[in-house]
């Protein structure tokens, strides 16, 4: 490896982010750095607070199984890690919470009526 390959190594300082920069207009400079303000200028990245406070991938997880369980996916249709992630976040019979019984786990037994 060369001397010039090492130096432009840097992921925001190469020959194509350079290039993809000068092509850019005034406007669509403008917006990119409006969106770098409001997704990272708010946060201080030396602060371990920040990384601290990212919910944990469980709970994001968690969430999205729910969101389909609300949207009226059936529990027989789940996956066997979906359902495993239930029994951790609502306990062994998280299936009432929605109105279910234990045999729906592997079959279309209730029909949840809204």
């Amino acid at each position: 490896m060369s001397d010039n390959q090492v130096q432009n190594n840097d992921l925001f300082d190469n020959p194509m982010t350079r290039a993809a920069l000068a092509a850019m207009s005034d406007e669509e400079k403008r917006k990119y750095a409006e969106i770098g303000k409001e997704l990272y200028g708010h946060m201080n990245f030396e602060d371990s607070e920040v990384l601290n406070n990212v919910p944990p991938p469980m709970a994001e997880a968690g969430a999205y199984v729910e969101k389909q369980l609300q949207a009226g996916l059936h529990p027989s249709m789940m996956e066997d890690n979906e359902k495993a992630l239930m029994v951790d976040l609502h306990g062994e019979e998280w299936y009432v919470k929605w109105g279910y019984v234990k045999k729906d786990l592997d079959d279309i037994v209730t029909v949840v009526k809204n």
